[in-house]
């Protein structure tokens, strides 16, 4: 192998970009997966059952997960990506009439659809302003505090350990999309102290 290129199956013709939504493997990666595969289909009920394998394996993952990103295995769940983390903790939420819900204008586009929905079902209040005005736009009625620890149209890295700090003082949920942050940025999950904490491991 020449150098990170031949790390990937990716056609060498192409110069591929986009890591964030079409992410490929890495052909160790590729090839352990393959292997699990392969294990699945020969014994099913022996590799998802037989002395809780599969959960050992799954928990094995969460440790060493948990480990890379300063958190309890014990707190981690292990989803497809972070909005589907995000989407969880949002739709959950219990918010009545008059509440907001208090967000930067420079969320995913797939995060800004989400609280919407929810703010609309809901009838609470979507507030959407620029990040450095996010802190004193923290009011009585804010229950909950969404923010990226880095944006994904802008790249940008937020002050989020000021910004949870000054959301759970207002006594406010403190929900953090991390998509972009694991493997690029180190992490302190519990040091940062938000109540929700999304991230992805592909990226």
């Amino acid at each position: 192998m020449n150098g990170l290129r031949d790390l990937f199956l990716l056609d060498p013709d192409i110069v591929f970009l986009n890591h964030g939504s079409f992410g490929a493997c890495p052909r160790p990666v590729f090839e352990e997966y393959q292997r699990l595969e392969l294990e699945l289909e020969r014994r099913p009920v022996e590799f998802l059952a037989r002395e809780r394998r599969f959960a050992a394996a799954i928990a094995g993952a969460r440790e060493r997960l948990a480990a890379y990103v300063g958190a309890r295995a014990d707190d981690l769940v292990l989803l497809p990506n972070s909005s589907s983390g995000i989407n969880l903790a949002a739709r959950s939420l219990r918010l009545e009439p008059g509440d907001e819900v208090l967000t930067t204008d420079h969320e995913y586009g797939g995060m800004q659809i989400l609280w919407r929905f929810v703010c609309e079902r809901a009838d609470a209040r979507l507030v959407r302003r620029a990040p450095d005005e996010l802190a004193d736009a923290i009011g009585a009625r804010t229950r909950v505090l969404y923010v990226s620890h880095v944006t994904s149209p802008t790249a940008l890295r937020l002050p989020v350990e000021e910004l949870v700090a000054a959301g759970r003082a207002a006594g406010a949920l403190t929900i953090v999309d991390g998509a972009h942050v694991p493997g690029h940025l180190p992490l302190d999950v519990e040091a940062l102290g938000a109540d929700v904490y999304a991230g992805n491991c592909h990226k």
